[in-house]
Order: C-alpha cells, then structure tokens, then sequence
C-alpha cells in the first residue's frame, strides 16, 4: 500500500511489503513528522533504503550515532503494534483493544518516545482516567499500554520495559454485578414467550454468557446436557468460548421443557424467524421490554451499571454456591479460567454467615455463654 491517510485518526502515514535480496518478505510502516502526502512517500522511500542497503546508511551516519536507534513515539508504534501483534486475537478483542489505543493511550502518551514514558507518566493517565472510570476498566487500559512496551522490547525496539502498569486499591471499586432475585427470575419466565423464556433459563439455570446463546446450535444439545462450543459477539463475529474453555452443562428440567416447546428453524437454538441467528442488539432491546413487562427492576451495580443478561448469569452462580456447589466445580460449570472469577459472582449474606455458625456449632450458639456473661453490667458490679 503507498501513502494513505487513515480513517483512524486521519494522519498521513505508509505501509509496504518490501522483499529483501535473500528473499524474505518484510513489511515497512510508519507515520512521517510531517502529516503530508509527500512527507509520507519520502519517509517510505527511506525505510525502504535503509531496509534494503543498510550498509549505505551506516556509510552516511557520523561516527558517534553509528549505533544508535531511534526510538519511534507511542503514535508512530501504534501501527505496527496493531499490524503485528493484535490480529491473532479474537475481534471483539481486536477492535477493544484497537480503541483502547487510539481513544486513550495516544491522546495521552502519543508524542512521547516509547523509551522516554516515565512511571510518573503512567500514574498521571491513572489517576486521570480513575476520575472517570472504574479501577478494572483503568487497568484494562494500562494492560494494552504495558503489552505494546513488551512487544517493542521483544523486537528490539526498546530496553526491557519496568514501568508498573497496573492500578491497586479496594476490590469494591470493581463495582461487582448485582444477582437477580429468585422470585423475580419466576416473574420474568412468566411473562416471557418461548423464546426468551429459553434465553432467561439457559443463563439462570446453566449460566450461560450472552455470546453462548446466541451461539448454540441445536446440535449442541444433547444427552440432558448442552455444550458450549462456541460464541457470537456483539458485531456478529463466531468464534470460541472466552478462555477457548468448551464445557458441558446438564440440564435442568425446566431447560429441557422449554427447549421442547420451543420450534427449531433452523441451526441455531435461539433464531429469528429466518432461522438466523439473534442479533445483539435486538436481543437487548427485548429482554429489557421483558423485564418491564413483568415489572422487574434491572439489579444494577455500585457504579449504577446495568447488565440484564450478566446479572441472570450471575444469579446462576450465586444460588449454587448457596447451595453449597464446590467453588472448583462451579468454575468449571461457568467457564472461569481462573477462580478467583468464580469467587466474585459468590454473594453472602449475613443468613449465610449464621446458617454456617449453626451448621459448624449448632443451633444455640447464641445461648451458650455463662450467664454472668450475659449482661456486661453484672460482671463489672462484681469486681
């Protein structure tokens, strides 16, 4: 490709595949100082040159810079760190982590040389983006930043990076989804229709992530169990389960009931008239007019967030561990990688807390102090 402007940001910048007399093929990017056409052409015909005849750039360059690199900044990197390292990544991971770069960190670090960002730098852009945002969503910015320094470094790009890229603090800032109620689960399931009455079961009762419903296929189901192979993301996109974790669940009877009710038009379990699969958005919008109809309020977190499937899901998490689901098999039946996830969708309760004392020390546990003990007045008067 010669000189274009991106439709990114609209910058001038080049991009060319140049193959070497040994015959390899490697590719040239980068965005010229000065954002013209010309600037760019002329700054791809000197890549080019250096690429191909690095002893005459060697010949021309004084004595004491013989080996010296430069260092290209945040904004001139971004290219071939989004050519080179993101497109073995899923898509909905790509395009994240694509606007996380040009939204956040090139408005921010763009004009400085990778090697010259400063921990100072980094905690500046925390604490500005904490003023907006929740710590988990800083730290996902951080994470993109601390994995284009990594990636510089394993090319030869810059010195090993030792910049700490991560924001601490309090696990309430990380404002956790709020459960769906069980009496409100039973008010969404009657009012809902066939379909969605498959949609709300399929993640209260199986915990099943949004992308995994949309992503079922009829011949995923069978045996009284569904395995999740597979996910649709929110532009469309088919691919694995988060983590590439496939898994099997059984299934509950009210599951298998209201798959049996439910017409098959096609591949996939839940579809539009068409036999298509549902698209997000129009999926959203219907389980929020389905939450109205039955007169249930949408749980929203610390933050104010609301999430009407995730909190479905996280209602399935919730009531097996209440009922005392082993934490390890419970990351298994959700898909967790790790579980420390499986520990955040586990909500107790202070009854929790006094079902375990009584369960642990039996039933009159609050009655068993010496009766001088009992009122603090008593034991004072007697000293």
């Amino acid at each position: 490709m010669p000189a274009y402007r991106d439709k990114r940001d609209g910058r001038w910048r080049y991009r060319k595949w140049v193959r070497l007399p040994s015959g390899k093929r490697i590719r040239v990017a980068g965005t010229p100082a000065t954002d013209t056409k010309v600037a760019a052409e002329s700054a791809e015909r000197e890549h080019i040159e250096r690429v191909l005849h690095p002893e005459r750039v060697r010949a021309t360059q004084p004595a004491v810079s013989e080996h010296k690199k430069e260092v290209p900044t945040l904004r001139d990197y971004a290219e071939p760190f989004l050519d080179g390292y993101l497109p073995g990544q899923k898509p909905g991971v790509l395009k994240h982590k694509t606007q996380i770069v040009h939204t956040h960190l090139i408005p921010f670090f763009g004009d400085m040389r990778l090697d010259e960002i400063l921990q100072s730098d980094v905690d500046a852009f925390a604490r500005i983006e904490l003023r907006r945002c929740a710590r988990k969503t800083v730290n996902n910015r951080l994470a993109v930043l601390s994995t284009m320094l990594r990636y510089a470094y394993e090319n030869r790009v810059i010195g090993k990076p030792t910049l700490r890229c991560h924001v601490g603090g309090s696990k309430a800032e990380d404002a956790p989804i709020v459960a769906v109620s069980a009496e409100d689960v039973g008010k969404l399931v009657a009012a809902a229709d066939d379909l969605y009455r498959v949609v709300v079961l399929l993640a209260v009762e199986a915990g099943l992530r949004v992308g995994e419903l949309r992503g079922a296929q009829w011949t995923d189901v069978a045996g009284g169990e569904i395995t999740i192979r597979r996910a649709i993301d929110v532009d469309g996109n088919v691919g694995p389960p988060k983590h590439n974790k496939v898994r099997r669940v059984p299934l509950s009877p009210r599951i298998v009931a209201a798959l049996a009710a439910l017409p098959k038009r096609g591949l996939w379990v839940l579809s539009s008239d068409d036999g298509s699969f549902l698209v997000y958005r129009t999926m959203l919008k219907a389980i929020r007019r389905l939450y109205k109809r039955a007169g249930v309020v949408v749980p929203k977190s610390e933050t104010g967030r609301t999430m009407p499937f995730h909190s479905l899901r996280h209602t399935f998490g919730s009531e097996c561990a209440r009922r005392g689901i082993p934490v390890m098999t419970l990351r298994d039946l959700m898909g967790h990688e790790d579980v420390k996830t499986t520990q955040r969708y586990v909500t107790v309760t202070s009854a929790d807390k006094r079902n375990a004392i009584e369960r642990a020390f039996g039933q009159q546990v609050g009655n068993t102090l010496p009766k001088e003990a009992e009122d603090p007045r008593s034991s004072f008067e007697k000293l």
